[in-house]
């Protein structure tokens, strides 16, 4: 099956695999992602991490090549290749020439299907994890945004870490990662995500060589739709001995790909991810409380939420909340002005048109919306649906948004305090 929209193209193989591909004869690098539905939130506890570990794994070695191999056949070209993984896929990429586009594709073809998982690389690489482990855990920012996500999604697949345990990383074991692979790596649940000076007709051929034709038939991937986290409103914490006290909050959000994300979107980009923001020109210029705060939301299938986060001198945080808290209160009282809604929208619709420019991040963005809706990225859509949007769009969504009741929040500070319910009761 084909779907476009006048620029980009989606195709279904009778496999199941997907492909979106955006053609840009302006630039002379194409940028190929492969996206698998794979995530710390479809994870059983016993293999938490276990996608994150997989990411890591497939760069140490297939059947055809070391680990060396891999790396070196890339910088050869002068391309980049890397990964990530997050709550709900994992994204392996490269971005390179266009003349080097298949060589690329046959690198990222070998490590999805002949992986190999030697024990000795495993154990090797576990150290590595553990180090990546330690590392947040001693990164303040890091831990406080790691302890905010378990405190509000309590309960919820989403609350599990992308880096697992200590305990569960110990455990696993390569027969563990070839089984999940085996599961979540299927065509059912993959996106082949191209963008860059290429055809459509030349992005299938590169899918079809070097994806579609090495799976054995259909197969359906065994993630299902994410239920709705009960967001009941939790504090957590941790101590350490550092100067500042970075504290979070974390308001029920917005669903991926919902009307009322982008209205979201919209109140963040007047409420808190800009330098003349309300809470920056508050909390910072005003009052002189932070270096930096931020409010902005994040959004995961059926479930979202709206952050909070800054850092200041610990004697600092009452006041930093209460005045967080009385923007928020004029927020909900007053609305936006129809000038925030307007400098909302221009900001919203130039990120979005200047993240055309780069090949990257299309091929991100293309195969993120493929891999959790199943749809082809439609630009034009994403800004009439922006530009639609109106003052009472947003107070509606701040409404939804900012409630104390279901709340939760976190601190790493050396001395700790319920900020939660500081919040609260400001």
């Amino acid at each position: 099956m084909w779907y476009n929209d006048g620029m980009n193209e989606m195709i279904e193989f009778d496999s199941g695999l997907k492909l979106v591909v955006s053609p840009n004869p302006a630039v002379r690098s194409v940028s190929a992602g492969v996206f698998v539905g794979a995530g710390s939130a479809y994870e059983r506890a016993e293999v938490s991490g276990i996608s994150h570990l997989i990411e890591h794994m497939m760069f140490k070695g297939t059947k055809n090549r070391s680990a060396f191999d891999i790396v070196n056949e890339i910088d050869s070209l002068g391309a980049q290749i890397n990964a990530y993984t997050t709550k709900t896929n994992t994204c392996y990429y490269t971005l390179s020439r266009d003349v080097h586009a298949a060589e690329c594709m046959d690198v990222l073809s070998d490590m999805y299907f002949n992986a190999e998982f030697a024990p000795e690389e495993l154990k090797k690489e576990k150290k590595v994890v553990l180090e990546e482990l330690s590392e947040s855990e001693d990164t303040p920012d890091d831990l406080c945004m790691e302890k905010l996500s378990s405190a509000f999604f309590k309960g919820h697949s989403l609350e599990k870490p992308i880096l697992g345990t200590r305990k569960s990383l110990h455990a696993l074991t390569a027969e563990d990662l070839h089984e999940y692979k085996d599961e979540f790596y299927v065509p059912g649940g993959t996106v082949i995500s191209l963008a860059g000076n290429l055809t459509v007709s030349e992005g299938v051929r590169l899918a079809e060589r070097y994806f579609e034709n090495k799976f054995d038939g259909a197969q359906e991937s065994p993630r299902r739709p994410l239920e709705k986290a009960p967001m009941k409103g939790t504090f957590a914490h941790a101590k350490r001995e550092i100067e500042q006290a970075h504290i979070a909050f974390a308001f029920p959000g917005a669903a991926y790909d919902t009307e009322e994300n982008f209205a979201s979107r919209l109140l963040a980009a007047v409420f808190g991810t800009e330098m003349s923001s309300r809470l920056f020109q508050s909390v910072r210029e005003r009052l002189g409380l932070c270096y930096s705060i931020i409010g902005y939301p994040t959004a995961y299938e059926n479930n979202g939420a709206f952050i909070i986060y800054t850092s200041m001198n610990p004697d600092s945080v009452e006041l930093a909340v209460s005045a967080i808290k009385r923007e928020i209160e004029l927020l909900l009282s007053d609305g936006i002005t129809v000038q925030e809604l307007k400098k909302g929208k221009e900001q919203i619709v130039t990120s979005m048109v200047l993240g055309q420019e780069s090949t990257s991040a299309v091929m991100r963005g293309m195969g993120r919306h493929a891999v959790v809706t199943g749809k082809l990225y439609d630009i034009d859509e994403q800004i009439a649906k922006v530009e639609a949007l109106t003052c009472g769009d947003v107070s509606d969504a701040a409404r939804r948004i900012f409630d104390f009741d279901r709340m939760s929040a976190s601190m790493v500070s050396a001395s700790v305090s319920d900020v939660r319910k500081m919040m609260r009761e400001a």
